[in-house]
């Protein structure tokens, strides 16, 4: 198995994750990517979260930063140069996420600072929120990419997010300034330097492997970045609902909004920070003209993919 580096000399992400994509895609079926990466004042939103919900994106653009959405599910994370990204992408047939998050744990470990897994897609130190995980798939690949704060501007996280009451009384927490801290408050000594080079020991020592440093080379990527980027794609828009559920389930929080006409279900729109990958296509798709009754639609749930999910959120929807 070949093992690859690309530290990436961006701070655009609709360049970053565009590389990110494209490698997802393209990468051989005997080689694996450690990608390590920043952006400038950016606020990224999951594959189907609704932007104007997530983030407050008329002050985030006056202020000159970007909005951007990945191809992952997962919620809003805020990022500035005091936040370091990491991108795992191996072979489903090589991929091992335990493997992934102790490269990230032992990286931490060499500062003194003892992290763990927490929740869905936390790394957490003292209860405190340090890393925001998410995953996607192709058919060949799979891939793990998240944050590590270690110095960012907590004010600004703060500042751009939009964050879910709803998410927040889950966690039994007041703000999200509260949930979160910054690397240095554990170490003040961390740099970040410091921290990718003990994230590349830890990924060779983890693998029992040599990291092969490539250079980032965006040239067939110039489509991606144009979608990336697109307003269509970043800013989808949303319509006038008559039907809409917004709660907080096991799985992750979920925003569902429905029309109707003559009790028959026109549209649906769902957003969600689920790390389920299908699950909006799913939902979509079982609701989609169909009669808005609880017992049709239930009906329609048995032997489908995430049954139990798509039946508690029926129940929910016609609680409301």
């Amino acid at each position: 198995m070949k093992h690859y580096l690309v530290t990436s000399s961006q701070f655009i992400p609709y360049i970053n994750l565009a590389y990110e994509d494209y490698q997802l895609h393209h990468l051989k079926e005997d080689e694996c990517l450690f990608y390590l990466w920043q952006n400038h004042h950016t606020v990224v939103i999951g594959k189907n979260q609704n932007a104007f919900k997530e983030c407050k994106v008329e002050e985030l653009t006056e202020s000159g930063g970007y909005l951007a959405r990945r191809s992952s599910g997962g919620g809003a994370v805020y990022h500035d140069h005091g936040n370091l990204n990491f991108t795992f992408i191996a072979p489903k047939t090589f991929y091992d996420l335990e493997k992934n998050l102790q490269v990230i744990i032992d990286a931490l470990k060499h500062f003194g600072i003892n992290a763990s897994f927490s929740g869905r897609n936390d790394i957490e130190v003292e209860g405190f929120k340090v890393s925001g995980n998410a995953f996607a798939n192709t058919n060949t690949h799979s891939l793990h990419h998240g944050t590590l704060l270690f110095d960012v501007k907590m004010e600004d996280l703060g500042k751009y997010l939009n964050v879910s009451s709803v998410k927040l009384a889950s966690k039994g927490v007041e703000s999200v300034r509260k949930r979160v801290k910054n690397l240095k408050e554990f170490n003040p000594t961390l740099t970040l330097e410091s921290l990718s080079s003990s994230l590349i020991q830890a990924y060779e020592s983890v693998f029992d492997t040599k990291l092969e440093t490539i250079e980032m080379d965006t040239t067939a990527c110039g489509d991606l970045i144009d979608y990336y980027s697109s307003t269509s794609f970043r800013l989808e828009p949303i319509p006038t609902f008559e039907a809409s559920l917004h709660k907080k389930f096991s799985f992750g929080e979920l925003i569902l909004f429905i029309t109707t006409h003559q009790n028959m279900i026109q549209s649906v729109q769902v957003f969600t920070d689920s790390l389920i990958v299908d699950l909006k296509d799913t939902i979509e798709a079982l609701f989609l003209n169909q009669p808005f009754r609880k017992d049709v639609l239930l009906l329609r749930c048995i032997d489908q993919p995430h049954e139990e999910v798509l039946i508690d959120i029926i129940n929910e929807l016609f609680m409301s």
